[in-house]
């Protein structure tokens, strides 16, 4: 870097976004190695010279130099347009897809610049026909992020890059990795435009030309500071006096926080806190938190809580950098934050110290995940199988800590639905525990989900026992079209028979009059023959037309049978659907109510089992006796008629009981009973 001249580090100052320019610039630098260029793209990345960072990669490109890809990410953040590094990525091998990636998890980069890193490790893993998976877990886990939709969209189209890999030629997503220096840059420099999306204000006197110089150097103006006040005037401010450089070296010049909000990573790191205005330190403290800065960040908070002010500092931001230094496992950076404030100062000092406990004894929570891992990922072998982590853990918790014991037992029991003695097991487990807690035991969530899935087995089963009957009957249907149509053959030929039969014409007779006599009883006796033959065809053929009527009658109750079958199956797959979609409780039975509320009427039955009932047990049954007398809507999602029992219904008044009623529309509704969930078949053929 020290042979480098200073008139060629002011050539790569001084050039501009044009062809023209950057092809000057390369033919400077064409006797650079790549060793030379490296260290002085470092150098203005760590300046923060975004102009001069994207002019070198751009005369980079021209020339064809492929730079370590570990310096080109280090470039991303900095330069001046995000695509200006691009042309020199369609340099670049498979070996600049990690680096890519690792800039994807970089904090001081931008939302924009860790998509648009993402987007060109897609496009080489495309290239270069590698495994897409790593780039396509970056890619989900932006996806998931809170993201303008204009970001999201270029995570969608780099989603595509990596499904399109089969047919590249029907991709119409262009690739950035593949762009020429013609593709961002036009031929020649544009035109200067001075200020932005802001009123201008002037950073210098406004002077005529002849008139005496602000320096008071004595001349005129034209021959003194005018050129240099040009290029003032060129990256003129929306403040008074200043420029947009100065502003970004010394934004304390103005103390506005709009000038922080506008910074990026590397021009927040030059900031000093002590010399920003007294508006800018949360502003700056907050921008600084969003790139990652967490140092300069806590800096900034000192800064803050030493100012006099109006209002009294919130130390509530200590505590909430301190939960963003503690989740990315800044241990050391942690400590000083607890060292300045103090251990007693938290709101929740418990959370606090368990989140360092965490971070400084990693091995106590080791098996856990191990365990947790093990479940989760299903990768379960012989002794997983039988001895499954979660319900493990349940067991192991229940005793001393039952909340923990609860969240277990629900993550198990959702972790494997079809586990059924399991799950009643782990559910009597979370009763206990609820008991433990000063909870009621009945109505846990994980009482609604196993009714749940009791309900969607059940239709399950219910389809494949349909579906199967739908198969007989189609078969059957299929055997009698083919006995049918065995059967019109058989008449067909028959009637075929009976004609020829009836049209058969009598032979002449032969002038012998000795055989007359003989002829005439041989006749005779054929003529009997034909006569009984065709009788007895006709009887066969009107009994074949008589069989054909019913088996087409028969066919016709065969299809109507199907397409009825057909419509319950069609009706238990919506239902398993909605059961699937919609989940625990959705798909109950909706029933439309018409007049008034009916009063209820209670049976002695009823009244002895509430009495024998848990307090709040016969409360729930009360109540959903009255708000099934009131008709209101919401008790049909726990109800479901008795199809063996008319104008009867069960209501589901918890996980193990079911409440009985009889209800005629506009006429009586009878409280019956409240019976166990497993006795409700016994109870149905008792009472039918």
């Amino acid at each position: 870097m020290t042979d480098i001249s200073g008139e060629l580090l002011d050539s790569v100052h001084s050039a501009g976004a044009c062809l023209v320019d950057i092809r000057e610039l390369a033919g400077k630098l064409v006797y650079l190695s790549t060793g030379q260029i490296e260290p002085l793209l470092l150098r203005f990345a760590d300046d923060g010279e975004d102009r001069a960072v994207s002019r070198l990669l751009q005369a980079c490109a021209s020339n064809g130099v492929k730079l370590d890809p570990e310096v080109l990410c280090r470039c991303i953040g900095v330069c001046e347009e995000m695509l200006d590094s691009a042309p020199c990525f369609a340099l670049q091998d498979e070996s600049a897809i990690q680096p890519l990636l690792t800039a994807t998890a970089a904090e001081e980069l931008a939302v924009e610049r860790k998509i648009y890193a993402a987007r060109l490790a897609a496009e080489l893993t495309i290239r270069f026909d590698l495994d897409p998976q790593p780039v396509r877990k970056v890619l989900w886990k932006q996806e998931h992020g809170a993201l303008p939709s204009h970001y999201r969209v270029l995570v969608e189209q780099s989603l595509q890059i990596l499904e399109q890999a089969s047919n590249p030629e029907q991709s119409h997503i262009p690739s950035w990795s593949e762009f020429q220096l013609s593709d961002i840059l036009p031929k020649h420099r544009p035109r200067s435009v001075i200020g932005g999306d802001y009123t201008v204000r002037r950073p210098i006197p406004k002077l005529g030309r002849n008139d005496p110089c602000h320096c008071s150097s004595g001349k005129k103006y034209k021959k003194c500071c005018y050129l240099k006040d040009q290029e003032l005037l060129r990256d003129a401010s929306q403040y008074a006096g200043t420029t947009r450089s100065e502003l970004k070296s010394k934004p304390g010049l103005v103390n506005d926080p709009d000038v922080i909000y506008n910074m990026r990573a590397y021009e927040l790191k030059r900031l000093v806190p002590s010399e920003l205005g007294e508006n800018q330190l949360i502003t700056g403290y907050q921008c600084a938190l969003d790139y990652g800065l967490r140092e300069l960040a806590f800096d900034m908070l000192v800064e803050c809580e030493k100012r006099p002010s109006e209002q009294d500092f919130d130390r509530g931001h200590f505590e909430d950098l301190l939960d963003r230094v503690l989740e990315v496992g800044n241990l050391a950076l942690a400590r000083k934050i607890r060292d300045h404030c103090g251990e007693h100062t938290w709101y929740r000092p418990h959370a606090i110290q368990f989140r360092f406990d965490l971070l400084e004894n990693p091995e106590r929570f080791d098996p856990l995940e191990h365990d947790c891992r093990t479940s989760v990922s299903g990768i379960l072998d012989e002794e997983a199988e039988e001895d499954e982590p979660l319900i493990r853990l349940v067991y192991d918790c229940a005793p001393r800590y039952p909340a923990l014991a609860i969240v277990f037992a629900r993550a198990a029991i959702i972790s494997n639905p079809d586990r059924y003695l399991s799950n009643e097991m782990l559910l009597d487990i979370i009763r206990d525990a609820r008991v433990d807690l000063d909870l009621e035991p009945w109505n846990d969530p994980a009482e609604s989900l196993l009714d749940w899935i009791e309900d969607r087995t059940q239709l399950k089963e219910k389809a494949e026992a349909e579906n199967e009957e739908v198969k007989q009957l189609s078969s059957r249907l299929e055997t009698a079209r083919a006995a049918l149509t065995e059967k019109k053959q058989a008449l067909r030929e028959m009637e075929q028979t009976v004609k020829e039969l009836g049209s058969k014409p009598e032979k002449a007779h032969e002038p012998n009059l000795k055989d007359d006599a003989k002829r005439h009883g041989l006749e005779t006796a054929d003529h009997q023959n034909r006569e009984e033959t065709l009788q007895r065809l006709r009887v066969q053929v009107a009994g074949l037309k008589a069989e054909i009527g019913e088996q087409q009658e028969q066919r016709g109750q065969l299809r109507k049978m199907l397409e009825e079958e057909r419509k319950k199956l069609s009706a238990l797959s919506m239902q398993s659907a909605l059961a699937e979609q919609t989940g625990p409780d959705e798909d109950a039975v909706i029933v439309e109510f018409s007049g008034k509320p009916t009063l209820p009427e209670y049976t002695d039955a009823f009244r002895k089992i509430c009495a024998s009932l848990p307090p709040t047990l016969a409360a729930k049954a009360i109540l959903a006796a009255g708000r099934f007398a009131a008709h209101e809507n919401a008790i049909w999602r726990q109800t479901k008629p008795i199809k063996r029992l008319p104008e009867h219904y069960r209501i589901r008044i918890s996980l193990d009981y079911r409440m009985i009623v009889r209800w005629q529309p506009g006429k009586s509704l009878r409280i019956l009973d409240v019976i166990p969930r497993q006795d409700l078949e016994s109870w149905i053929k008792r009472h039918g």
